[in-house]
């Protein structure tokens, strides 16, 4: 039985939907769950990671605003 503990890291996207990050592993579901499915780690909380805001900088030197 796995006893790791861990916590999900929250990745919202500017024109897809968030994503859930297993701290631990790496590995990403579409919905936070109690434990990883890909390790099996015991999910404790949730941290955010705006991605979103990446993703806005680079449309913007794409398009070429300033």
């Amino acid at each position: 039985m796995n006893r790791t503990q861990s916590h999900w890291i929250r990745r919202t996207h500017l024109f897809s939907p968030d994503d859930y990050e297993c701290a631990q592993c790496g590995k990403a579901t579409s919905k936070p769950k109690p434990t990883c499915p890909h390790c099996g780690a015991s999910m404790h909380g949730e941290q955010y990671d705006p991605s979103w805001v990446k993703e806005a900088a680079m449309l913007d030197i794409i398009l070429g605003n300033k």
